[in-house]
C-alpha cells in the first residue's frame, strides 16, 4: 500500500485492520523526496515494526544530531486528518537530556517545550499553551480517556522508561535509514488506548486505531533561520512546534482488539502451560471462538512442571509442554504436537566503533548489526557470569577474564566484523527468564553435549586443554559455576559478590541488581528490543526507604542487549536471532528449513505404547549440518478419561484447528505467527489422530476390576488427587491453574481449566459404574460401597490440588530469587570495604 500525503488531510482512516500490509508515505515541500515505509500497519499487537526511508538528506555530523534527521512517535486520534500534538506520546526521553548518549542535539529537540526565548519564535504565530509557574509553555498531553495529566515533558502516562518515541533517527550518506519501533497497545501506553475494543459501524468488535507520526527535520529552524545560526550549530526546537509539525507524515495503524472478542455466553475451556505455545495460542484464540463449537479457549502461562502436575491431577483440561509427564499407572495422557519453533539468543546491537577504529567503521556508528555467531562455549560464558561485565568489574572471581563478548578473542574469531567495535560495560551476559522451563533444560543439554563447553564448565581455561586455542584469552569459568550439574531447568545466578559503599553500608550493590532476571522470555525479548537491561543500579537516597531504582534504557545508537527467548517472540519484537554452532560443525539460524531439519532428527520417546502418540525428544548431538540445535516441538496434552464429553469435543476442536488452519503463516487472527515453522505433515497427522481420540475417548473410564476396587478409578495421580467421575455435576475440570499470566494479546480470562459442561455420552455412561442411590445420595455409604469416590471428597481434594498447584508455581518462580537476597544478607553480615572509584561499573 502506498499513500502520498500531500497534506495531513490526505491520511487514511485509522481503523482499517484487514491484512498486515506495509505502507509507504511521502513527504511534501522541502521533504518531497522523502519516502517512509512501515513494515506492518495492520493486525498489530504490542510488537516492533521496521521503519525505513529513502530520499532524505544525510544527518549532519556522525557524532551529533545537528540537522537532517527524523523524529518518530505514536499518537491516538479519531479524526481522519490525523492526530494533534496533544495526542502524541513524546518528550519522555528528555529526562536524560537532549541528544542520545554522547551524541549531542539541540536543547529542546526531544521535549514538549514550545517557547525558546526571544530570539527563536515560531513563524506560524500560533498562541502558546498557558505557561507553568516557571514560565515554560509545554505542549499538553491529552489522553484518550480525558484523564487529568500533569504538564511537562513526561507525566503519569509515559516517562523515559515506558515511552516508545524515537527522538533522533539518523539518515546515512546514501539518504536512507531505518529504525525499529515498538507499536504499543493500551496495556503499554494507556494514554493512547491503541487496540482497546471498540464497535465499528456494523457492530463488530475491532481494536482502536492509532497513528505513527514522522516529523522530518531539515536545516531550517521554526523562524526560517539556518541551524548553523543556533546555539551549538544545532536545531533547537521541538518537533511539536507548529512550524515543524506541519511537515509531519502520517501512517494509520490498525490493532487487534484487546480483551474479550468472543461471543458472550460461550463455553470457556481452560488451557495452560509452556510459554513456547503462547504466541500461537493467543493468535488462534479469536478465530477458534468464531468457528466450530465456538468455545472460548483461555490460556495461562505456567512452568512446565506445573503443567505436568495439572495433567495428572484428574482435571487435566489441556496443557502445553515440551516433555511428557512421568508414567502414571492409572492415567494415560495423549500428546499432540501443536507448534515447531526454537530457543534463540535474540539481540539488538548497534555498531559502536572503538577509539582506534578506521573512519569507515566509525561512519557506521549507530547502525543495527545483523549477524552474531555463538558456540556452546560462548553461550556458557554468557550464562555463568564469567565475563567481568556480566558480573562486576570489582569481583575477584572473574578479575582475569575479558570484560565482555566484544573483547573476547574467541568471540572475535567467529565474528570478525566485531573486531573494531567496543561495547564497554555491555554484552557481558544475556537477559534470561526466571521460571523453571523445559526449554532452559534443552539449552543446557546443548551446552553439555559440546566437548569444549563441558571442558570450560569443568574449569579448564579456553586457551588450554583438549579444546583450547593458545590465541584465546585464557578465560576460565566463574568458580561459583565450576562443575555445574547439567542439565538444569533454571539459569542460576550463583556469584555472591556485592559491591559495598562507605556512604551506604547497609545497601551493597549485588549481582542481581545489576543483572536481574526477566519475568519470562516475552519480557526478556521486549526489554532487549528497547535497549533495556532491566538493571537497577541508580541510587535514590530520597526514596522511602532509599533504594536502587531502575536504570533507563540505553541511548539510541549505543544499544547492545542479548536475550534468551523463543523465536516467535524474538520476531515479534524485531530481534535478530543469533546463529548457533550445531554438532555438525555449521552455524545455523532458526529459519523454517533449519527447524524442520532438526524436527526430522528428533529421537522417538519412550512414552506410550504407540510410538506415533508419544513425545519425541531433541537430539542436540545430531550431525545434520542443516539442523538448528535448539529446535523445540511443543505438545498439547490431556487425559481423555478425565474429561467430560463436552470438554473432549471442544479440546479436540482446538487440536484439529492446530493441525489444520493454525499452521498457515500470517499476521491476522487465526494464523501461525512468524517465528514458528509449519508442522511437517507427519506431525500434523499425529495431531489429527489425537484429536479424534480425545473426542471419542472423553469421559470413558475403564470399569473397576470388581467389588471394592474403586481405587482403580480414583487412585491418586502424581499430585495426590483422585479422579472425578465422568460428567460429574460439580465440574470435573474446574481446578484452577497455579500462578500464571495471560499471554500478551490474549484473552483477559485464562482459567486453568473451565468447569465441566454438558452431559456424558451414552458410551461414557455405559463405561462408568452406576452410582448407588438412596438417602445418602452420591456421597452416601452406598456410593462408597460401589467404589465411587464421594462427591464431598472430590471437592475437598480439588481444593488441596489448587493449593499444591499454587505452592508449586510459587516455588518455581521464587526459587531463582533466593540468590538475589542471600548475597545481600551475607554482605550485610560481613565487613565493609571502602567504596571503589566508579561505582556500579
Amino acid at each position: 500500500m502506498t499513500a502520498t500525503l500531500g497534506t495531513p488531510g490526505a491520511a487514511q482512516p485509522a481503523y482499517a485492520a484487514d491484512g498486515g500490509s506495509p505502507a509507504t508515505v511521502s513527504g511534501t515541500g522541502e521533504f518531497a523526496d522523502l519516502k517512509v515505509t512501515v513494515s506492518q500497519t495492520r493486525n498489530l499487537v504490542d510488537q516492533v515494526v521496521r521503519i525505513s526511508w529513502t530520499g532524505g538528506a544525510p544527518t549532519v555530523s556522525d557524532t551529533a544530531y545537528a540537522a537532517n534527521y527524523l523524529q518518530i512517535m505514536q499518537c491516538w486520534g479519531d479524526a481522519a486528518t490525523g492526530p494533534t500534538t496533544d495526542q502524541c506520546q513524546f518528550g519522555g526521553s528528555s529526562a536524560l537530556g537532549a541528544g542520545a548518549g554522547n551524541q549531542a542535539a539541540g536543547a529542546y529537540t526531544n521535549s514538549r517545550q514550545l517557547n525558546y526565548g526571544a530570539t527563536l519564535q515560531d513563524s506560524e504565530k500560533q498562541p502558546l499553551p498557558p505557561a507553568t509557574p516557571s514560565g515554560i509553555s509545554y505542549a499538553p498531553f491529552r489522553t484518550v480517556n480525558a484523564d487529568p495529566v500533569s504538564p511537562g515533558n513526561w507525566n503519569e502516562f509515559f516517562d523515559v522508561n515506558s515511552t516508545n518515541e524515537v527522538p533522533y533517527a539518523r539518515t546515512n550518506a546514501r539518504g536512507a535509514g531505518e529504525v525499529y519501533f515498538e507499536a504499543q497497545t493500551a496495556v503499554e501506553a494507556p494514554g493512547l488506548g491503541c487496540g482497546s475494543a471498540v464497535r465499528d459501524a456494523q457492530g463488530r468488535t475491532t481494536g482502536r486505531g492509532c497513528w505513527l507520526v514522522v516529523v522530518p527535520r531539515g536545516t531550517s529552524e521554526i523562524d526560517g533561520s539556518a541551524y548553523t545560526s543556533q546555539s551549538g550549530g544545532q536545531l533547537q526546537s521541538s518537533p511539536l512546534s507548529p512550524a515543524n509539525w506541519k511537515h509531519r507524515l502520517l501512517v494509520p495503524l490498525g490493532f487487534e482488539p484487546l480483551g474479550s472478542y468472543c461471543p458472550i455466553g460461550a463455553e470457556e475451556r481452560g488451557t495452560l502451560g509452556s510459554e513456547m505455545a503462547a504466541e500461537a495460542v493467543t493468535r488462534w484464540q479469536p478465530a477458534l471462538c468464531q468457528t466450530g463449537g465456538k468455545a472460548i479457549y483461555g490460556y495461562a502461562q505456567v512452568p512446565d512442571d506445573t503443567a505436568r502436575v495439572k495433567l495428572l491431577s484428574g482435571a487435566p483440561g489441556l496443557v502445553f509442554l515440551g516433555r511428557p509427564a512421568p508414567p502414571d499407572p492409572t492415567r494415560k495422557p495423549l500428546y499432540a504436537p501443536v507448534s515447531l519453533s526454537g530457543i534463540t539468543i535474540g539481540f539488538f546491537i548497534e555498531s559502536q566503533a572503538g577509539f582506534r577504529a578506521p573512519d569507515e567503521v566509525k561512519a557506521r556508528n549507530g547502525a543495527r548489526l545483523g549477524s552474531l555467531r555463538l558456540t556452546p562455549r560462548l553461550v556458557a560464558k554468557l550464562l555463568t557470569e564469567s565475563y567481568r561485565d556480566g558480573n562486576s568489574r570489582f569481583a575477584e572471581s572473574t578479575a582475569k577474564n575479558p570484560e565482555n563478548l566484544g573483547r573476547d578473542p574467541e568471540f572475535r574469531h567467529y565474528n570478525p566484523d566485531y573486531a573494531d567495535l567496543d561495547f564497554g560495560g555491555k554484552l557481558g551476559d544475556a537477559l534470561v527468564p526466571q521460571p523453571l522451563a523445559d526449554t532452559t533444560r534443552q539449552l543446557w543439554d546443548w551446552i553439555a553435549q559440546d566437548p569444549a563447553a563441558r571442558e570450560f564448565l569443568d574449569g579448564v581455561p579456553d586457551n588450554t586443554g583438549a579444546h583450547g586455542d593458545p590465541s584465546y584469552a585464557g578465560m576460565a569459568v566463574n568458580p561459583n559455576y565450576r562443575d555445574l550439574a547439567l542439565p538444569t531447568s533454571t539459569f542460576p545466578k550463583s556469584d555472591p559478590y556485592c559491591q559495598p559503599f562507605e556512604d551506604r553500608p547497609n545497601f551493597p550493590l549485588c549481582i542481581q541488581d545489576k543483572h536481574p532476571y526477566a519475568t519470562d522470555m516475552h519480557a526478556a525479548a521486549r526489554a532487549a528490543s528497547r535497549g533495556d537491561t532491566l538493571a537497577r543500579t541508580s541510587w535514590d537516597a530520597t526514596a522511602t526507604p532509599p533504594a536502587y531504582k531502575k536504570d533507563p534504557p540505553q541511548p539510541a545508537g549505543l544499544r547492545a542487549v542479548l536475550a534468551v527467548t523463543d523465536t516467535a517472540t524474538a520476531d515479534r519484537y524485531g530481534l535478530v536471532r543469533a546463529e548457533l554452532l550445531n554438532a555438525g560443525g555449521r552455524f545455523t539460524a532458526p529459519e523454517p528449513a533449519a527447524l524442520l531439519a532438526a524436527a526430522k532428527a528428533r529421537k522417538p520417546g519412550a512414552q506410550g505404547t504407540d510410538a506415533a502418540d508419544g513425545v519425541s525428544v531433541p537430539d542436540p548431538g545430531t550431525k545434520d549440518p542443516a539442523a538448528y540445535p535448539l529446535t523445540v516441538v511443543t505438545y498439547a496434552a490431556t487425559v481423555p478419561a478425565d474429561l467430560t464429553a463436552a470438554e473432549g469435543k471442544d479440546y479436540a476442536g482446538l487440536l484439529a484447528y492446530a493441525a489444520g488452519q493454525g499452521q498457515t503463516p500470517g499476521v491476522s487472527a487465526g494464523t501461525l505467527p512468524n517465528g514458528y515453522a509449519p508442522l511437517p505433515d507427519e506431525l500434523r497427522a499425529q495431531t489429527a489422530r489425537i484429536a479424534v481420540r480425545v473426542q471419542n475417548e472423553a469421559g470413558k473410564k475403564p470399569a473397576p476390576a470388581g467389588p471394592g476396587s474403586g481405587s482403580s478409578a480414583g487412585s491418586a495421580a502424581s499430585g495426590g488427587t483422585s479422579a472425578t467421575g465422568a460428567g460429574s455435576g460439580d465440574g470435573a475440570g474446574s481446578a484452577a491453574a497455579g500462578a500464571g499470566s495471560t499471554a500478551a494479546g490474549g484473552s483477559a480470562a485464562a482459567p486453568a481449566a473451565a468447569s465441566g459442561g454438558g452431559a456424558p455420552t451414552a458410551s461414557a455412561q455405559a463405561a462408568a459404574p452406576p452410582a448407588a442411590t438412596g438417602p445418602g445420595g452420591a456421597g452416601g455409604p452406598a456410593a462408597e460401597a460401589a467404589g465411587v469416590t464421594p462427591r464431598w471428597v472430590v471437592g475437598a481434594i480439588r481444593h488441596v490440588l489448587l493449593v499444591c498447584l499454587v505452592l508449586g508455581a510459587l516455588a518455581a518462580f521464587a526459587g531463582p530469587l533466593l540468590p538475589r537476597w542471600w548475597p545481600r544478607l551475607r554482605a550485610l553480615r560481613g565487613g565493609r570495604a571502602a567504596s571503589p572509584p566508579g561505582e556500579g561499573r
